[in-house]
């Protein structure tokens, strides 16, 4: 049964053909609807120099026309570890800030989030005010 040993011979390479075509596939993030309606300003790692001024434009020009956007903010700690503060504003203007110190071996390790209901651009990037927990 020559079409039989074929087969089989040639069914490794079928499957290693549909698992590549199977990780071409785009994978969307669990929240699809409010990942494409919002605005991306940005993914940033920072060490000691301040945000990108277009990062932080983007963030406050959507808060103040009621868009909604995304910025996330990575910066290392004195001893290295990353503190994660991720942004987004919010249709009524608000902007929610969710910071991650759990990398942080000498700090709290938490995740916090508070709304700010004002925030302006300073020399060292967001400065924001009128937050609650």
């Amino acid at each position: 049964m020559p079409s039989v040993r074929l087969f089989v011979r040639a069914l490794p390479r079928l499957l290693m053909t549909a698992l590549v075509l199977a990780g071409c596939a785009k994978a969307e993030p669990p929240d699809t609807a409010a990942a494409d309606a919002s605005v991306d300003c940005g993914t940033y790692v920072l060490e000691h120099e301040a945000l990108p001024v277009h990062a932080g434009t983007c963030l406050l020009d959507a808060a103040r026309t009621g868009a909604v956007a995304r910025l996330k903010v990575t910066r290392s700690t004195v001893e290295g570890d990353p503190i994660i503060t991720a942004y987004a504003t919010r249709p009524d203007g608000a902007i929610e800030v969710v910071e991650d110190t759990r990398a942080d071996g000498f700090g709290p390790q938490e995740v916090t989030r508070e709304t700010c209901t004002d925030a302006r651009l300073g020399d060292n990037g967001l400065e924001l005010s009128g937050c609650t927990s």
